[in-house]
């Protein structure tokens, strides 16, 4: 290989190994945590997993219901008390993105139900997204369009159904190593020199 044809290559794989390695990081909130045998629930007064944290307006009241309550639906969720909101944002205050979640009647009357999240974005934006429920105690899959770069995510609880989560995918940019951003300033100088050297013949 000839030398200018070994450096423009050399160049252009430091240039892509520094963008690989600044994927995004992605997490399933499972809320396995919460998996409790007995007929009870659990209550408390926040919620965090995976660097994620969920909160509630209502006094801070969160609950999961346990494997033998008429409420569970075949794995731990995350629910809330009636009219009440849920905020879940990163530990850290990174904007991430969600992907998608399972949803399933917690505390109800019966029949369908719809449930609408709403997305607050990096530099004030919103966006939203409404899922509709069949009423039953199992979790089924829901999928988010356009909940990118968010500083939180905020769900409502209803006044006569009530609900809970569950398989929360999010993910969040990678940041990339100090020996990261060295990959690439070297990489793109190189290209730059190889440019110069062009120029100049």
């Amino acid at each position: 290989m000839k030398p200018m044809t070994l450096l423009r290559a050399t160049a252009v794989a430091a240039i892509l190994a520094a963008a690989g390695s600044a994927q995004a990081q992605t997490t399933t909130i499972s809320f396995d945590a919460l998996e409790h045998p007995g007929f009870l629930g659990s209550v408390f007064h926040s919620y965090s997993e995976g660097g994620y944290d969920f909160n509630s307006s209502f006094l801070g009241l969160l609950g999961s219901a346990h494997q033998s309550n008429f409420a569970y639906a075949g794995s731990a969720g995350l629910g809330a008390s009636l009219l009440s909101t849920t905020t879940l944002s990163r530990t850290d205050g990174a904007a991430f993105s969600l992907s998608s979640i399972s949803l399933a009647d917690y505390v109800s009357l019966p029949g369908a139900f719809n449930v609408t999240f709403v997305g607050h974005q990096v530099g004030g934006s919103t966006v939203t997204q409404t899922f509709s429920l069949n009423g039953s105690h199992t979790f089924s899959d829901y999928t988010f369009t356009g909940f990118s770069n968010l500083l939180s995510a905020t769900w409502k609880e209803g006044a006569l159904h009530t609900f809970q989560v569950d398989n929360i995918t999010a993910s969040v940019s990678a940041v990339p190593e100090p020996a990261t951003y060295g990959m690439l300033l070297g990489g793109l100088g190189l290209l730059g020199f190889l440019l110069r050297r062009k120029n100049a013949a």
